[in-house]
C-alpha cells in the first residue's frame, strides 16, 4: 500500500517511532519488526510506507502452502516480503519499486534477492515469469494491477496476490467471484486477491482455511 509521490527518503524504524511519527505499537511498525525490518520509506515527511500485517500474514501462507522456488515482489517498499520469501526458503526473488532505497538496507545479506529499480508495469512487460507473484500496490493503482494480473495471468505458473484496499464494496467482490480460479480474503482489516492457475483449487482452500 502506498501513497502519492512527492519528496521520498528512507528513515529508521526506530527513527520513527521515537519522534513520534508513527506508534511503537503501530501493525506496521510491528509487522517491521517480527521481519527484522530496519528501514521503511517516508513520503513527504508523512506517509510511511511499508508492508502491513495483512499483507504479511497472506503471503507468508501462500509461500507456505505453495512452496514456490520464484518469486516477484512488486511495488516491494521495505522489502519485507522479499525477506519474508527468503526465510521461508524462496531461491530466486525479484523486488521491483522505484524507490529502493529502504530495501537496498534492509536486504542488503539476502543473497537470494535481486533489486530492481522500475516501474512494475514496465518490467512485467519484459516477459517475465515466476511461481508466484505478490504486489502491494499504492491505492491509486490498485485497479490497474488487478486487471493486469487477471489479463496476464502467463506471468505467473502458480498463483499472484494483490491488496486491493483497505475497504472493498460487495458489489466488487462478488464481481471478482464470479470470475473463474479467483477469491478475496479478508485479513487484519485489509483485501486482497489471490489468482491462481490451473490445479492450484485445493491448495488455494487451504490458504483460505488457515486465515480464517
Amino acid at each position: 500500500m502506498g501513497c502519492g509521490l512527492g519528496k521520498v527518503k528512507p528513515v529508521r524504524v526506530d527513527w520513527l517511532t521515537r519522534t513520534a511519527k508513527v506508534s511503537p505499537m503501530s501493525p506496521l511498525i510491528l509487522a517491521a519488526e517480527k521481519l527484522g525490518i530496519r528501514w521503511l520509506m517516508l513520503f513527504d515527511g508523512e506517509y510511511v510506507y511499508g508492508s502491513s500485517p495483512g499483507l504479511v500474514e497472506v503471503a507468508d501462507t501462500l509461500i507456505r502452502v505453495l512452496k514456490p522456488r520464484s518469486l516477484i515482489d512488486l511495488f516491494g517498499g521495505s522489502g519485507a516480503i522479499s525477506k519474508l520469501a527468503a526465510m521461508n526458503g524462496v531461491k530466486k526473488i525479484i523486488y521491483v519499486d522505484l524507490y529502493p532505497e529502504a530495501a537496498s538496507r534492509n536486504l542488503r545479506n539476502v543473497r537470494e534477492v535481486q533489486i530492481v529499480r522500475e516501474d512494475a508495469f514496465k518490467f512485467l512487460s519484459r516477459g517475465v515469469r515466476c511461481d508466484l507473484l505478490i504486489a502491494d500496490p499504492p491505492e491509486e493503482l490498485v485497479d490497474k494491477t488487478m486487471r493486469y494480473l487477471m489479463r496476464n495471468r502467463h506471468i505467473f505458473r502458480k498463483a499472484a496476490l494483490t491488496w486491493i484496499g483497505s475497504e472493498c464494496p460487495k458489489r466488487k467482490i462478488d464481481s471478482l467471484l464470479r470470475m473463474r480460479m479467483m477469491e478475496v480474503v479478508e485479513v487484519w482489516g485489509d483485501f486482497f486477491l489471490i489468482l491462481w492457475n490451473r490445479g492450484l483449487r485445493d491448495r488455494i482452500e487451504r490458504v483460505k482455511q488457515i486465515l480464517e
